[in-house]
């Protein structure tokens, strides 16, 4: 069994190109060819909202589910391809331009689950707020299956990724309370976040 570790990156709406209200952008290959029937997801703390690529290799999303100044996570896959997560912080409302490229997998009979360990935010006394308010960096997650362990630990972003042979695991981590039992297929991704901490804010 492989694991490939992942450092997505924080990306500031400011830094972006903006307009209006909501997010587009272009997935392409390690080419720069277009890349169709991409699934773009968008994870707000509690739900993924998906959408997927054109034939341009455009995608777009309407509407941001997050409050200004929380993160959300932007998850780009595509089957036999090494999937990608960037945080993204709602510095201000307006049209968010991010595009990305993939790389196609190298290995045969693998699939990946990708993730995030968080910390999410909803609720408010005065005002309601959505969105992540923070992510864990530098804890240990591992897989189990048949007895046998595969470690690692999240990145500086608080993602992680694991690249792995089909199979059903089972996902722990030092910080979550829930374990999560996975089915993985060959080339396929699977999106498995980690919620730690209390869910409102004041």
């Amino acid at each position: 069994m492989s694991l490939i570790f992942l450092s997505g990156g924080v990306i500031l709406a400011e830094e972006l190109k903006s307009a209006d209200e909501g997010m587009h952008g272009y997935i392409k290959d390690e080419n720069g060819s277009p890349l169709q029937d991409v699934d773009v997801s968008l994870f707000d703390g509690f739900s993924l909202h998906n959408v997927k690529t054109d034939n341009n290799g455009e995608y777009k999303i309407s509407k941001l589910p997050v409050s200004i100044n929380y993160y959300l996570i932007l998850f780009i896959t595509k089957n036999d391809y090494i999937p990608r997560a960037v945080n993204l912080k709602n510095e201000e409302k307006g049209i968010i331009e991010y595009s990305a490229s993939l790389i196609r997998s190298e290995k045969e009979n693998t699939g990946y689950i990708i993730g995030a360990m968080f910390q999410p935010a909803r609720g408010g006394k005065i005002k309601f707020q959505n969105g992540i308010k923070g992510f864990s960096k530098k804890k240990a997650v591992w897989l189990e299956k048949d007895h046998e362990v595969i470690n690692s630990e999240t990145d500086m972003d608080g993602h992680f990724l694991f690249g792995i042979e089909p199979g059903r695991y089972k996902l722990h981590s030092e910080r979550g309370k829930d374990i999560s039992e996975i089915d993985v297929l060959s080339g396929q991704t699977i999106i498995r976040n980690i919620r730690t901490g209390i869910v409102l804010i004041d």
